[in-house]
């Protein structure tokens, strides 16, 4: 019985070396951490017993040092603080509020064994010349594995989690992604395997939520403009229907990297979306898998220039058998290393406008317009060019700080969801300028949290009349006198041109309201048409915006990108102008 329950310890402490060492989502990793369990369990009635023999009543007569019994009474106090600490973490599991149990865990544990197996091999009459052979090389292991594997991982990174760009960028679109052969072409999108990828696969985002794991989150993104960035948006329907119809099927793929990876990667998108408009996989939007089952960042030339991979235990996860999807669910709690891993790539902390750029700069070629190279948006390199990002060398004004995407676009907000960090995560409204979304959504809480971004001097505006700013209380103006009014615009928190985006799509303009003392109006610029306040802009208005022609000189004004040929006018403002 001694030598089955020594052997069992002894497997327990390399089970637990190769646990702090990795956190892999492998099968072979869940059923080490299944095993750290059983042994753990197994064990504690063994030590309680042999805690009552030898360190009790007989601890003075196996030993002649008292040191040596100090050594052994310390290590089953930390062994025990560990058996406590990992009874109450089998029902709180290891999240992150709970971090500092699995730290006192690891701690007193590891502390314990330590001693308690120098102990064992001073005490000449409890181990047999080969089991402290055993227990010194298990000991050496225990220690020196762990380090190393954590050594090199610190100073050895995955290099397939860093972004580089090529020595030379793709000469056309033919040779972006899986070229023409791909699934996916004309996207640059790739999964992993080549293959495609069910759609289940991002049909789980209320189940993030469901788990009593991310409900914070969950509810922010289903009201984000991520969430409505497919055929369950509108505008956008409508403009890959006119799309499909005019321009064929095979172009429209090129859209789908960013706004329809559900239909896109698993071969829906072959055919006309008009077959599959109320499919589930049409209205899922930018899922949660979507973002971050990301594998790698291919570089920062945007066009959906990423690879997804299909996590191997997802299969588990959403199994139909109750049993292992709660038991999947349980160990997530228990141990979030694996779902990390899977979930959570270093690039989605350390090089976030990389990640954003996957989608936020665009670019057309001859498979999508046939035409030619033309340069859509490009939100990542206005960043960058721009003092915000404390990397353009032509900007005359820098930040204190430099800032990134997120830091605008995913601010901290409080949230007790059991990823939170000192009570706080990064919001996943995406709050930006979409005021239409949210408005025609009837999402109250999306649309207030976009008019606060806004309104929180992202752009100013300041009056001057005759060179002279114009008070809160107003400025006298003589009849008969001409006065000039200057409005100026600056973005001051705005790390991009403003607006960015399909600019040619939006609606964003001055209105400048003048009345007397008796509120009669003077002047109005900017007003929308009466009588319901729903008609056109005044044309003399000052847009933000650009004008954009096809082939036959014709204004675009369908969201077809594809049709553009020149832009005749482009009225935005530079960051810190």
């Amino acid at each position: 019985m001694r030598k089955l329950s020594l052997a069992a310890f002894l497997i327990l402490l390399l089970n637990s070396a190769y646990l702090f060492s990795f956190g892999e989502p492998t099968l072979f990793y869940i059923f080490n951490v299944l095993l750290h369990i059983g042994l753990g369990i197994v064990l504690i009635l063994p030590f309680c017993i042999y805690v009552y023999k030898h360190l009790g009543h007989r601890l003075q007569a196996h030993i002649q040092k008292q040191s040596t019994a100090t050594l052994g009474q310390l290590g089953v106090i930390g062994i025990t603080v560990g058996i406590i600490t990992g009874v109450y973490l089998m029902i709180v599991g290891a999240t992150t509020p709970y971090r500092w149990l699995l730290i006192t865990h690891i701690i007193s544990v590891s502390a314990g064994c330590l001693l308690f197996c120098i102990y064992l091999l001073r005490s000449a009459e409890l181990l047999t010349p080969l089991l402290r052979k055993i227990t010194v090389g298990v000991l050496a292991i225990v220690v020196i594995f762990p380090m190393g594997a954590k050594l090199a991982q610190h100073y050895l990174p995955n290099e397939m989690y860093l972004v580089k760009n090529p020595a030379l960028p793709p000469t056309s679109m033919y040779e972006e992604g899986g070229g023409t052969t791909g699934h996916f072409f004309p996207a640059s999108v790739e999964t992993e395997t080549g293959a495609l990828i069910p759609t289940d696969f991002f049909l789980t985002s209320e189940t993030c939520a469901a788990k009593g794991c991310h409900p914070d989150i969950y509810q922010q993104w289903n009201e984000s403009a991520h969430h409505f960035s497919s055929f369950n948006n509108q505008w956008y329907r409508k403009s890959i229907i006119y799309m499909q119809e005019v321009n064929g099927i095979q172009p429209s793929k090129w859209c789908g990297g960013c706004h329809d990876p559900a239909i896109l990667l698993n071969g829906v998108m072959d055919k006309p979306i008009r077959e599959n408009l109320h499919t589930p996989a049409a209205q899922a939007g930018l899922a949660c898998t979507a973002c971050h089952s990301i594998e790698r960042i291919k570089d920062t030339m945007g066009n959906s220039g990423y690879v997804i991979k299909y996590p191997p235990l997802h299969d588990i996860a959403a199994s139909d058998n109750p049993i292992i999807r709660n038991l999947h669910n349980y160990l997530i709690r228990l141990d979030p290393e694996p779902h990390k891993k899977s979930f959570l790539k270093p690039f989605h902390r350390q090089n976030t406008a990389e990640f954003c750029s996957t989608c936020h700069k665009v670019h057309l070629d001859e498979p999508v317009n046939n035409f030619r190279w033309v340069r859509g948006f490009n939100d990542y390199d206005q960043w960058q060019k721009s003092g915000v990002s404390h990397q353009g060398a032509l900007s005359f004004y820098y930040p204190e700080t430099a800032k990134k995407c997120v830091d605008c676009h995913m601010p901290l907000v409080d949230s007790t969801d059991a990823a939170n960090i000192d009570g706080k995560v990064h919001n996943h409204r995406f709050p930006a300028a979409n005021t239409a979304l949210p408005f025609v959504n009837q999402h109250p809480d999306q649309l207030k949290a976009v008019t606060d971004f806004l309104q929180d001097e992202v752009v100013t505006l300041d009056l001057f009349a005759d060179g002279a700013p114009i008070p809160s209380n107003g400025v006298e103006v003589t009849r008969n006198k001409d006065t000039r009014i200057d409005v100026v615009v600056r973005t001051r928190g705005v790390g991009h041109r403003f607006p960015t985006g399909t600019i040619d799509a939006f609606d964003i303009w001055l209105e400048v309201k003048i009345t007397d003392e008796n509120g009669k109006i003077v002047f109005w610029n900017g007003r929308i048409a009466a009588p319901d306040g729903n008609g056109p802009v005044d044309p003399s208005a000052h847009f933000y915006r650009a004008y954009m022609l096809d082939a036959h000189g014709n204004l675009i004004n369908k969201r077809s990108a594809w049709a553009l040929r020149t832009v005749i006018f482009y009225k935005t403002i530079p960051p810190g102008a």
